[in-house]
């Protein structure tokens, strides 16, 4: 069994002799990991006065269709062809089985502002700052919303219609596939997998959805708290952007039992005084897009959302337990992945 750190130390040494002939400018370049998130490995660059970002799949095995890094530096191009103004520009990228052993890999430019993870930051400090940032975040999502789909369309990025449907079969075959590799039994799961199918809604007019869209992955100027950054596409696709909010919603805690659901990922930022409890991140949305929406409008979008994180988690626990990753946090994912199929089962018989 390969161990994961050593991999990518001797990853790091062939990155650092690949740089210095697709970076921008000359001199020094310094490459720093940065533990931001838990599933591409993310290392942050600097040569002189520029910064950038270094992303790359995780170290060891995982599924085919996960962590296709490539795609999305496709996408960051398209979205930079488009005019979106909240994500970074691709400056270099190192296909799979190239020559310099890099690849699958890609640069980026670093944007300004910091990253509101699971502790507020000492500048944010104010009910007012918090309304900010929610309408802010909010406001990103309606823009992401708003862009043409057919440059995604044309890039084979995605396509209008089915995506529900798409969803359901695609997470349903990996959870098959998982069980019959013999991983635990998640006894939640059936029953909701059961539900959605049959309560599938109609499915709304197509956008681009970024398909991980929460408040840990963008980035917030502290002097402003705009929203300045989204990142993490690796998941985006066109599809209904219903299936966005409804990720907001599941992953934005705004009572201490919706906190208590995934406490471990999460934390209890947004409990803090000013920003805007779920119902009124729906009302944002629906103002800023001339929609008439409700919470139960998104209780389908939201059971969809745990259920695929939840999939998506087992999948790291599964690399945990065969000792293919050394990040900490995944052991934790022995308790709090059926913590969250238990919320998603409840939510499926409310209303």
């Amino acid at each position: 069994m390969s161990d994961p750190s050593a991999l990518t130390a001797a990853w790091t040494e062939k990155v650092l002799a690949w740089l210095p002939g697709v970076l921008p400018g000359d001199g020094p370049i310094e490459l720093e990991p940065l533990v931001a998130g838990h599933s591409n490995l993310v290392f942050a660059l600097r040569r002189g006065e520029d910064r950038y970002i270094l992303r790359r799949p995780p170290m060891g095995e995982y599924a085919a269709s996960a962590h296709d890094v490539l795609r999305e530096a496709r996408l960051l191009t398209v979205l930079a062809d488009v005019g979106s103004t909240r994500t970074p520009r691709v400056v270099a990228i190192a296909e799979t089985g190239d020559a310099a052993g890099i690849g699958p890999a890609y640069v980026m430019t670093r944007l300004p502002g910091e990253a509101i993870r699971t502790e507020a930051p000492p500048w944010l400090d104010s009910p007012e700052k918090r309304a900010t940032v929610g309408r802010e975040l909010v406001s990103a999502l309606a823009e992401l919303h708003a862009l043409p789909i057919e440059p995604f369309e044309a890039a084979k990025l995605g396509r209008a219609g089915g995506y529900l449907s798409r969803q359901l079969k695609r997470w349903s075959g990996q959870r098959d596939e998982f069980v019959a590799k013999g991983v635990r039994p998640l006894a939640d799961e059936p029953p909701i997998r059961e539900w959605l199918f049959a309560n599938q809604p109609e499915e709304r007019a197509s956008t681009l959805v970024h398909g991980d869209f929460k408040l840990d992955n963008v980035l917030v100027d502290p002097e402003t708290s705009r929203v300045t950054c989204v990142l993490d596409w690796e998941m985006a696709t066109i599809g209904d952007p219903l299936a966005d909010l409804g990720f907001l919603l599941s992953f934005w805690p705004d009572s201490p039992e919706t906190a208590a659901v995934f406490s471990e990922l999460l934390g209890e930022v947004t409990l803090g005084e000013g920003f805007p409890d779920r119902a009124g991140l729906v009302e944002i949305y629906a103002e800023l897009t001339q929609q008439k929406l409700t919470m139960d409008d998104l209780r389908w979008y939201q059971v969809l959302a745990m259920w695929k994180m939840a999939l998506l988690l087992e999948a790291s626990y599964t690399r945990h337990l065969a000792g293919t990753t050394d990040d900490p946090f995944f052991a934790c994912l022995d308790t709090a992945n059926p913590r969250l199929l238990a919320a998603a089962l409840a939510l499926t018989k409310s209303g």
